[in-house]
């Protein structure tokens, strides 16, 4: 199948960002490594940062799609949404693209942790908020808002996944996998019914 123009683009971008960084990647750079003239490349993109968030944007949908994976499905809505949380907690850092721009350009990523949502991240959250929204219906998540639910077990793995060098070089990498397991197991568990224990 026939790439489109902007997934050349990107394919462009990643191969740029890994060659030397966000920071030393240009424009020109990536209208050279596209095969294309800048002024086209502005049709795609108005400057590098827009062209690296699509291009996280990108790896980032990738990756969540790759940790669907099919047996999953017939889970109760709980253990698939923490299955995914922890194959997305392993293979996020371990992604090449990821990983140099944790290298080089760590910095880039702040405003995302700190000030607003990239598109990448409410792309997340939607899917997440869609599987709590399941795990009420079937009752093997607890009730309450399903976005607001969703958005703090995001934060809680974008922790693990910002962190998780850090993790690995305290803990190792299965211990702290295990702890994110405990963690969302007890964050999305339903409160016991009170007639339970009488």
């Amino acid at each position: 199948m026939q790439r489109s123009s902007r997934e050349e683009v990107l394919d462009a971008v990643a191969d740029s960002v890994r060659a030397v960084g966000v920071r030393r990647t240009t424009m020109a750079e990536i209208a050279r490594r596209a095969g294309m003239s800048r002024s086209t490349l502005y049709t795609h993109f108005a400057d590098v940062d827009e062209a690296t968030a699509a291009l996280l944007t990108r790896v980032l949908l990738e990756l969540l799609g790759a940790s669907d994976e099919e047996g999953d499905r017939d889970l109760p809505a709980r253990e698939r949404l923490i299955e995914r949380a922890t194959r997305l907690a392993t293979a996020v850092p371990d992604d090449p693209l990821v990983e140099r721009i944790l290298e080089l350009d760590a910095e880039l990523l702040v405003p995302y942790l700190v000030r607003r949502l990239g598109s990448s991240q409410r792309a997340i959250l939607d899917t997440v908020a869609d599987v709590v929204a399941a795990g009420q219906q079937d009752g093997s998540i607890r009730h309450g808002d399903p976005r607001r639910i969703a958005f703090s077990t995001f934060l809680v793995v974008q922790a693990f996944v910002i962190s998780a060098r850090i993790a690995e070089a305290e803990h190792g990498r299965e211990p702290m996998l295990a702890e994110l397991r405990l963690i969302l197991e007890s964050a999305l568990t339903p409160d016991p019914d009170p007639k339970d224990a009488t």
